[in-house]
């Protein structure tokens, strides 16, 4: 009994998978298939790929997985391709068996000229690279799998290699897979290797990684069986230069600059499997920062400035022991423009590895003949954005999976502490509501509040609204310029909710704030001692009505207009609103994704049919209704 009642007064935040893009938007170009076999060496590492495919110059089929930068844990570089169950568009496999299991993503290679491959390096040829359970995704089932395969001289595939999640596998380990190819019917001119997951195909659970695949040229190394790379990769973004913020407000800054702008860090990990402390390769970094000064009606002020130039980092990098690295030199704030708008920094960092340096006997360790022509100083470098505006932000700008509360009467709250000790005015708070598959109708009490001591007096806003769910990171604004919130030293953003459904925000898996959550669901504020990441919900800060110009946000006066009407699926309204909803004459929920463009909202039809439709919009505590005609 006991331990039931200490449950109960447990809040669980429930973690759900979101909906990525739809892929059939990617650029043509970049979904030409290869049409050149392939010449050993085979490699990649995914680290020139910025959430997309991987590069078709290597692969067959690939659409259907995820390249990403934060699904998983301590890559061995920069980058995974993620295995879950959604396809190449972007949708489930199966849409009506939420529990349908089966074969889902694949990764198939280009054909190889195995057939090139001599009668006496055939004896050396392998496969490897490494694989991960679980990560920050969603837990393979017990049963669920990871395969590799080889296409043979018939034309078939045989499975070579799975493992099943039999319960042993850690989630934040990488294990590295070598597979020897030694049969005679995998050396022929259009030989392929294809990885595959099976998993559940209603969405995207069941996750595997797969990094840094490699398939030898059968050229002697020292050791001709276990890699030898001749790589020191970057294995993590930057980290925020702003504390514990990737965004803040520009006046917030510059009350105190030289403590708001700290030095980031980057992850560096040696790949040579014989190396040990004092006889790795010597590593030095050169860092540079690009600065856009903005101001409205005015073209924008960009500097571009070197920081670091060849500063050493010493030569014991250890295999699979990442180094951090911390940047020794920032750009001098001084020199910024505090009455900007806005300010951009742009930070990039190269790291001069030697991965190019041809090995001789006393130095370098590239092996020409055997690596050539892998060029591994692909990842090597890195640059990363911040952002001087009006608004605060933890996250990054992405969101890797949904996070959320299940309770009638749960609330849960968002600290922010802002790095002025001068009160300032919220017009608005940004909030990215995913689409995860519950589409139905939710209303919060939105609050900001001052303190969580369960006071009535801790409120400072608050005001019932319908959410609106999007898709792809956009941020739904809820504005309130007529009524301006207040706040100084520390504030919570939050929401108390009335049903059971999961109302769900993005979570950021990149960076952790999570002990700036909180939760209600009995009366008592709790702290949040589970859920790893941080919430995409930002605070705008402005100056309120009849006190000058608004930030962000526009007095929606009789409603916004609306251009182009008619319009073939995608149209804008004059202003921000805090909710829009379309239907057609029967009444019926059509599918559509907001997002805020200019001070303006843009509305995406995401199935669009010609005909007359009826737009609601929300603001100001009252609805409109406007009349939408699709050609």
């Amino acid at each position: 009994m006991l331990l039931l009642i200490t449950h109960s007064g447990f809040c669980q935040f429930i973690v759900v998978p979101i909906q990525k893009e739809a892929r059939e938007k990617q650029n043509k170009a970049n979904r030409s298939k290869s049409t050149d076999p392939i010449v050993l060496p085979f490699w990649d590492d995914f680290s020139t790929v910025r959430d997309g495919y991987p590069k078709n110059d290597r692969w067959g089929f690939s659409n259907s997985v995820w390249v990403n930068e934060g699904m998983a844990i301590n890559p061995p570089s920069l980058n995974v391709a993620t295995f879950d169950g959604l396809d190449s568009l972007g949708k489930p496999y199966n849409v009506t068996d939420v529990l349908a299991k089966g074969f889902a993503d694949k990764l198939t290679s280009a054909p190889i000229r195995m057939d090139l491959v001599s009668a006496a390096d055939r004896t050396r040829i392998f496969i490897s690279f490494f694989y991960q359970f679980h990560g920050n995704g969603e837990p393979p089932d017990v049963g669920d799998l990871l395969s590799l395969s080889f296409k043979n001289s018939s034309g078939a595939w045989e499975v070579i290699w799975s493992k099943e999640n039999d319960g042993t596998l850690l989630k934040d380990k990488f294990e590295q897979l070598i597979i020897p190819i030694t049969a005679d019917r995998f050396f022929h001119e259009n030989f392929q290797f294809r990885i595959q997951n099976f998993a559940r195909l209603s969405g995207p659970y069941d996750t595997w990684h797969v990094d840094y695949i490699y398939l030898n040229n059968g050229k002697l190394q020292i050791d001709p069986i276990r890699p030898l790379f001749p790589d020191r990769a970057i294995t993590s973004k930057l980290t925020s230069s702003f504390a514990s913020y990737w965004s803040i407000p520009i006046k917030h800054f510059f009350s105190n600059a030289s403590n708001n702008l700290i030095k980031p860090t980057v992850a560096i990990t040696n790949l040579r499997q014989d190396q040990v402390a004092g006889n790795g390769q010597p590593v030095s970094y050169n860092s540079s920062a690009r600065i856009s000064i903005n101001k409205k009606n005015e073209p924008p002020v960009i500097t571009s400035l070197p920081l670091d130039v060849n500063l050493n980092i010493g030569s014991e990098l250890v295999f699979k022991q990442n180094r951090v690295v911390t940047l020794n030199t920032l750009p001098d704030p001084s020199s910024w423009d505090a009455s900007a708008d806005s300010i951009n920094m742009k930070l990039s960092v190269f790291f001069d590895t030697g991965d190019n340096k041809v090995k001789t006997p006393t130095e370098g360790d590239y092996d020409f003949n055997v690596f050539n022509p892998i060029e591994f100083r692909t990842n090597d470098s890195i640059s990363t954005s911040y952002a001087l505006s009006n608004f605060y932000a933890y996250d990054d700008g992405g969101a890797e999976y949904g996070a959320g509360l299940n309770q009638p009467g749960a609330q849960l709250a968002y600290q922010f502490d802002m790095l002025t000790d001068q009160r300032d005015t919220i017009v608005a708070v940004d909030i990215y509501f995913p689409r995860f598959g519950d589409e139905s109708n939710q209303v919060i009490l939105f609050q900001i509040l001052r303190a969580l001591t369960g006071s009535p007096t801790d409120v400072i806003y608050s005001k019932s609204l319908p959410i609106q769910r999007n898709t792809r990171n956009m941020f739904w604004r809820i504005s309130f310029a007529a009524e301006p919130v207040g706040v100084n030293e520390k504030f919570f953003i939050g929401w108390k909710q009335s049903s059971s459904a999961v109302i769900a925000v993005g979570l950021d898996k990149n960076t952790d704030t999570g002990n700036k959550i909180f939760s209600n669901v009995n009366g008592t504020w709790e702290p949040n001692v589970t859920l790893k990441g941080s919430l995409m919900i930002r605070p705008v800060f402005g100056k309120g009505k009849g006190s000058g110009e608004v930030t962000g946000v526009e007095d929606p006066g009789e409603g916004p207009s609306i251009y182009p009407n008619p319009s073939q699926g995608i149209f804008f309204l004059s202003t921000i609103v805090d909710h829009a909803e379309l239907v057609d004459l029967m009444g019926r929920k059509i599918k559509i994704e907001s997002e805020m463009v200019n001070e303006q909202t843009r509305i995406t039809l995401l199935n669009p049919e010609a005909g007359i439709y009826l737009l609601k919009t929300y603001q100001q505590h009252r609805w409109t209704t406007h009349k939408v005609v699709i050609k």
